[in-house]
């Protein structure tokens, strides 16, 4: 199979190229803040993919205590050359050497500046919806990279759509509500000027995309040859951006699997930080069986490989892309997996990634003694197992339970880039399919690192 013209080469020029202009245009001095020097404490949540990360950075991104991004930061590898293929790693890895060049770290730092904050629920001014306009038409342009998008049409959209929200849905002026209602709408008020957004890449209710946007085609593979953001796309929130008083005070959040390969990276990247690890841990049968469901689900798209894939169980069911686009993080050694089953592939990822924060962790006793595990069960355990959990987390990072994180806690869990709805034990439906993978030695060592008990009847 020949390899397409990387992402570099062609389309990564000119989408830098419109996210410089679109600062410029509104005003944003990106080396105002010196980012990533001012940065003291940086939390990574460290996960295999599907191990419920999404919903634990969501549930923590309600708190003002710590500094957030929207969303996972590799689109911001992607601009940065900082990624699969252009990276020259081979795989998602990056090390102290990835951070060598000041001129290109300079530019990730103000690529991480602009989308470092905290969320908010306000627009109370024309101001901050000038503002909002601004960040909608960044992540519009790293979702659709092919499409060039003018601020002016944007912010249209979005004053159109808040006026329909206040009149028609009972928002209230000035505040913003839902941001899954808010897309919805806004996303089919911008598809009529921008026919390349389909909405169903979104991580929305597909209901609610059909009752806005009835004539949104369902997707087919890819929405694009080229991406910078993997969908399900995130739906983003108006937003603060972080001060240089509160990078110095906070720690910054940073939630993206793939970082299990890239710790020195980050050490390097901010060189005043401490590092510290959240190690969010879930049994191999749920993961592998989310894994499993993602790889099959009309999404998570994030590595158009040059290397044919032969993967029993998605290859064959899904031939028009199954032979190319990779899905999750790119583990090193990926290429020896590429003609095995399925399962093997997800496993072999869950594999990986606790492996490299495992070995990460080990190497100095001070990083084990700096970081805290948690187990994702717990995380959506019985209320009292979850009051502890929390409890320990706040401690650790030196929070209160504030009154965001206690209304979120108090309430139904946030569902957070799902392939079905969320329930105890799903991986039962495929305990056939997975017994091998449970009964693997490999698969079993990692557990035992973990702190798992052997038998799987105990795994939720």
């Amino acid at each position: 199979m020949s390899a397409e013209p990387s992402l570099h080469a062609t389309h990564l020029p000119a989408v830098r190229a419109r996210l410089r202009a679109l600062r410029s245009e509104a005003g944003y001095d990106p080396g105002a803040d010196r980012f990533r020097e001012r940065v003291r404490t940086v939390v990574v949540i460290g996960s295999s993919s599907r191990g419920g990360s999404s919903i634990f950075a969501e549930i923590l991104r309600r708190t003002p205590q710590l500094l957030h991004f929207r969303a996972e930061i590799n689109p911001f590898f992607v601009l940065g050359g900082r990624a699969w293929p252009e990276s020259g790693a081979g795989s998602d890895a990056l090390t102290a050497a990835h951070a060598a060049d000041p001129a290109d770290m300079d530019a990730l730092s103000e690529d991480l500046a602009f989308d470092c904050g905290t969320a908010d629920d306000t627009l109370p001014d024309p101001a901050s919806v000038a503002r909002f306009a601004v960040d909608l038409t960044a992540r519009l342009t790293m979702q659709w990279p092919e499409t060039a998008f003018a601020l002016a049409d944007v912010r249209a959209a979005l004053v159109a759509t808040l006026a329909t929200l206040e009149a028609e849905h009972g928002w209230p002026p000035g505040r913003f509500v839902d941001a899954q209602l808010f897309h919805a709408l806004f996303l089919a008020r911008m598809r009529r000027v921008y026919p390349a957004i389909n909405p169903y890449y979104y991580d929305l209710s597909r209901d609610l995309v059909a009752r806005h946007d009835p004539t949104a085609p369902l997707p087919g593979g890819p929405p694009s040859p080229y991406l910078v953001e993997e969908p399900p796309f995130v739906t983003i929130v108006p937003w603060r951006r972080a001060s240089a008083e509160a990078l110095a005070a906070r720690p910054v959040l940073v939630k993206t699997p793939s970082n299990a390969y890239r710790l020195p990276f980050l050490q390097a990247l901010f060189p005043n930080a401490e590092i510290k690890l959240l190690h969010l841990t879930r049994n191999v049968a749920a993961s592998v069986n989310g894994l499993y469901d993602g790889w099959r689900f009309p999404g998570f798209y994030s590595h158009p490989v040059d290397h044919p894939l032969r993967i029993g169980g998605y290859t064959d069911a899904f031939p028009t892309w199954g032979e190319r686009w990779w899905k999750f993080d790119l583990p090193p050694g990926w290429q020896d997996w590429t003609d095995r089953g399925l399962e093997e592939v997800c496993a072999f990822q869950w594999r990986a990634a606790h492996t490299a924060l495992l070995d990460w962790l080990d190497a100095d006793p001070a990083r084990r003694d700096a970081s805290l595990r948690l187990r994702f069960e717990d995380v959506v355990g019985a209320p009292e197992r979850q009051q502890d959990v929390f409890a320990s987390l706040t401690r650790w990072l030196g929070i209160a339970v504030d009154e965001p994180l206690a209304r979120v806690l108090a309430g139904a869990l946030p569902t957070v880039m799902a392939t079905e709805t969320p329930r105890r034990q799903r991986w039962f439906k495929r305990a056939e399919l997975l017994s091998p993978i449970l009964a693997d030695p490999a698969s079993r060592a990692i557990m035992e690192r973990l702190g798992y008990a052997p038998d799987p009847a105990t795994w939720i």
